[in-house]
């Protein structure tokens, strides 16, 4: 039976990131392992310092899947690509599908699709009315305080 390799702690992570006779083999070996474990944002730390845009699209694929808008939006970061409208569109119907609702109205902001958005904008967050200007009745002339 293979043996299971111990994910690495804070500590740990830090000195593989930032040391420097880190190899860039070393540092895609532990991001794959973190990638493995489900630790995709740790991943991506590691994959942004060393040749891994084959893993890294692994990541954004699965985000896409998940309708999970900040992992794939981190991803295409890591990639430096732009996110297009197209990708916007599929990642809000993997959202929705998802019940993520939060993250399809992102998705659908970014793409540019004000209806779709507004159909799904969260509860609370509904345009704010434009407020009065509070009554200057009762309140002290300028400079006098106390109005005397």
């Amino acid at each position: 039976m293979a043996q299971r390799r111990k994910l690495p702690g804070f500590y740990e992570k830090r000195k593989i990131l930032f040391g420097p006779k880190t190899t860039p083999e070393k540092m895609r070996e532990t991001g794959k392992l973190l990638m493995d474990a489900g630790r995709h944002d740790d991943a991506l730390e590691f994959f942004e310092r060393c040749a891994a845009d084959d893993l890294t699209r692994l990541i954004a694929a699965e985000a896409m899947n998940a309708g999970d808008a900040p992992l794939f939006m981190r991803a295409k970061k890591v990639l430096k690509e732009l996110i297009t409208e197209d990708e916007w569109t599929r990642l809000a119907a993997s959202a929705e599908k998802a019940s993520a609702y939060s993250m399809a109205y992102v998705a659908h902001l970014k793409a540019g699709h004000e209806e779709e958005a507004t159909r799904l904008r969260p509860r609370g967050q509904e345009p704010e009315a434009e407020t009065p200007e509070p009554s200057k009745e009762g309140s002290p002339p300028a400079g006098k305080p106390g109005g005397k």
